[in-house]
């Protein structure tokens, strides 16, 4: 179940490349059908970095920096959080989305490790392919690491299928001091 506390004509604006709206959308967790883990997705605003920074530190071996996300928003790419509507403060997930000419790109998707395992994922990358959509693309790629199978699993279940394989695409070093080389997988998922 999805509730919208705006117009249609907002709401395509939220998502319009070049205009930002205040606009949230709330969809219910499919586990609770009694709606009171209502999630509410809107923009990633300024007072969001440092939290949106711990979870990225504790959700990935290879983060990204503040910089590359600040980068994102400031070319205007769909930069989405999502919050429990009964905590608008804690943020539980957070989205990077790359809007090109018919096409989307997801490149960074994370969920707070202390709320997995709950379909929070599966809520924000539905609302990104409705994004998506929105704005014309036909089709969604995105890498995964090829060590994170919970997350293929998801995309495979949303439909995206396995199209290619970036060797040693992710490159970092781990707390321990390990140099690491990991293969991406390629996935798409038609939208039309």
């Amino acid at each position: 179940m999805t509730a919208v506390n705006c117009s249609f004509a907002d709401y395509i604006a939220m998502y319009d490349n070049t205009t930002h709206s205040n606009c949230t959308f709330i969809t219910s967790n499919k586990r609770d059908n009694t709606l009171k883990n209502k999630i509410i997705f809107s923009k990633i605003t300024d007072q969001d970095w440092p939290q949106i920074m711990a979870i990225e530190q504790q959700a990935y071996p290879n983060p990204w920096p503040l910089k590359i996300m600040l980068d994102c928003q400031q070319a205007g790419y769909q930069c989405i959080k999502g919050c429990y509507e009964s905590s608008p403060q804690t943020i539980l997930c957070y989205a990077f989305l790359m809007i090109g000419f018919e096409e989307s790109n997801l490149l960074n998707i994370s969920v707070n490790p202390n709320y997995q395992r709950q379909s929070i994922a599966s809520q924000l990358l539905y609302r990104l392919l409705l994004i998506s959509r929105i704005n014309h693309a036909k089709q969604m790629w995105l890498e995964v690491r090829e060590s994170n199978q919970p997350a293929i699993a998801m995309y495979e279940k949303h439909g995206f299928r396995r199209i290619g394989l970036r060797k040693n695409y992710y490159q970092y070093t781990t707390k321990h001091g390990t140099q690491v080389k990991e293969h991406a997988i390629l996935m798409s998922k038609s939208i039309v």
